[in-house]
């Protein structure tokens, strides 16, 4: 009988050291974070009437990118540029109730913080103020703000879906679709070669089909939806991605995405959801926000 207890006890430490090696670390705090998905955008208006509120690509100069130089994971060859704009952009409030969201107007605002704490100087949309007339103000405010070696945000949470021939599309508090090929248009054409793009929506991953060289872009999903965090008031990524930030002192945005992704898929794992973040990084060398 001694025998067999020191072989069960044994047993038990092997288990101990070894059965859970494929799962990622699973800290407390995310244990007990519960998630909820995001609710998708309900449509019901007509065909001919949706496709009058979709915008498309429209400067005869855009071109979709070409594959850029291998990426040489160095210092920032620009760690201290003279001047910072972030353009942000949070919607919870949708024309109608049928679309609204909880906590983006809140995943905005702290957006706001953090980048003002790293020198920018942000204008922001919230809720009703997003409209496709001001969010392409706020896009062209970015192209008429900086100069080259200068270095700019574009952050966004809100609903985002696919729509048929377009793909991944920003939806504005007045129901427009702004696809990714039009967004981008303004993004890549902003004079400087340093620029972050952060967006928390579902189906979203498109947009990394029209990031240049000199981008860094991280998302809260590629095929799937994303979801949030109704004890923080956050958006799920948009919390990992603060709290990687904030408090894990992480200074690259290559970091802070690898974080965010990382940590969103050890939850989503102990829930058995699927996730789908992802970061798509233009830029050469590592990325000093």
């Amino acid at each position: 009988m001694k025998k067999l207890l020191i072989s069960l006890f044994l047993c038990g430490i092997i288990l101990a050291m070894f059965g859970c090696s494929d799962n990622p670390d699973i800290t407390d705090s995310q244990s007990s974070i519960i998630m909820t998905e995001r609710p998708q955008f309900i449509e019901t208006r007509p065909e001919a009437v949706i496709n009058n509120y979709t915008l498309k690509t429209t400067m005869a100069a855009y071109k979709k990118p070409i594959p850029p130089p291998p990426d040489t994971l160095g210092d920032d060859p620009n760690p201290n540029p003279p001047h910072k704009y972030a353009y942000i952009v949070g919607i919870s409030d949708y024309e109608g109730t049928v679309n609204d969201l909880q906590y983006c107007d809140d995943d905005a605002v702290e957006m706001k913080a953090l980048l003002q704490g790293e020198g920018f100087t942000v204008r922001m949309d919230l809720d009703r103020n997003a409209t496709a007339d001001n969010i392409d103000a706020g896009l062209q405010w970015l192209i008429d703000q900086a100069d080259p070696g200068d270095e700019i945000a574009f952050s966004y949470s809100g609903h985002g879906t696919k729509y048929t021939t377009y793909g991944s599309c920003i939806i504005s508090t007045d129901l427009y679709y702004m696809t990714h090929g039009y967004v981008m248009q303004y993004f890549n054409a902003v004079n400087c070669t340093k620029k972050l793009a952060t967006l928390d929506a579902c189906v979203i991953g498109d947009f990394h089909l029209d990031v240049m060289t000199g981008t860094m872009m991280a998302t809260a999903s590629d095929r799937t939806n994303s979801y949030d965090v109704p004890a923080f008031e956050n958006g799920a990524w948009t919390y990992f991605f603060l709290e990687g930030a904030n408090e894990q002192g992480l200074i690259f945005a290559e970091d802070v995405s690898s974080y965010a992704e990382a940590e969103m898929r050890a939850w989503a794992k102990i829930y058995h959801l699927r996730v789908s973040p992802k970061h798509t990084d233009r830029y050469e060398g590592m990325f000093d926000m």
